[in-house]
């Protein structure tokens, strides 16, 4: 005789007692930290002191200098100090600050002879140019 059950599953009654484990039941030793050794920390007792009795740049001229001295005590390279620098500059700077009238603009000619586009890169010091090619433009809006 077949008992009425069969080919049925059976679920627990109780699902309400069943907890999920949280982040606290991991062992120590399975916890998702970084096993890397931390970085050596290079100041010494009085420049720790001093850093605790004056914590940080009250201005943008003591944060400027607290980057020169990040870059003597080799914490960063000086392209990262001068870069820095420049974005703190920058901060206070709009747009009419950095603009450049269209008149005013070093541009380049594509058509130009060699030795003219030499002579106009040596002497502005420039790193990139608005090219054009035919006539000059007065707007560069296109």
């Amino acid at each position: 005789m077949a008992k009425p059950d069969a080919g049925k599953l059976r679920y627990p009654r109780r699902l309400h007692n069943y907890r999920t484990p949280s982040v606290s039941d991991i062992p120590p030793s399975r916890s998702f930290r970084s096993q890397e050794p931390k970085p050596q920390d290079k100041r010494g007792f009085l420049q720790k002191l001093a850093e605790m009795l004056h914590p940080g740049p009250d201005s943008k001229d003591e944060l400027i200098e607290t980057l020169v001295e990040a870059q003597d005590n080799e914490v960063i390279g000086a392209q990262s100090r001068e870069m820095l620098e420049g974005v703190i500059r920058m901060a206070d700077m709009t747009a009419g600050d950095v603009m450049v009238a269209a008149p005013r603009m070093d541009v380049i000619n594509i058509d130009a002879p060699f030795d003219e586009l030499l002579h106009l890169v040596i002497d502005t010091a420039h790193s990139r140019f608005p090219v054009y090619e035919g006539e000059k433009k007065t707007s560069w809006a296109s």
